[in-house]
């Protein structure tokens, strides 16, 4: 693991690329200065955590990826199939009391299958 006082995150330029959005996108989407970014990537500044933790997920990528300790944007554990998306979506859809009802069921499923 890099153990650098100042911390660049070349990563995040690679994976903005990738993503087909644009620095300046991905500035506006977090509420910080383009200049912010660049910095970012240089390691002129460091972005405060919550900043890092909404570029990976406005990414859907890692915070180690962007923090560049590793080289890989997404980890086997990391990526979902289509029908993983469509289940959190949907859930994410529901009121609480629904919500409650799947956990249930879901743990009932769990319970059975233990048997």
């Amino acid at each position: 693991m890099k153990n650098n006082k100042n911390t660049t995150m070349k990563n995040l330029k690679k994976i903005v690329k990738t993503k087909n959005k644009s620095l300046t996108s991905i500035a506006v989407e977090l509420e910080v200065s383009q200049e912010a970014i660049s910095q970012y990537i240089s390691g002129k500044i460091k972005p405060k955590t919550a900043t890092i933790i909404e570029m990976a997920k406005l990414l859907n990528t890692t915070t180690d990826y962007l923090l560049d300790l590793t080289d890989n944007p997404t980890p086997p554990d990391f990526i979902l199939s289509d029908k993983e998306l469509s289940l959190i979506t949907n859930y994410r859809s529901l009121d609480n009391e629904e919500k409650i009802k799947v956990e249930t069921y879901i743990q009932a499923m769990l319970d059975l299958k233990k048997d």
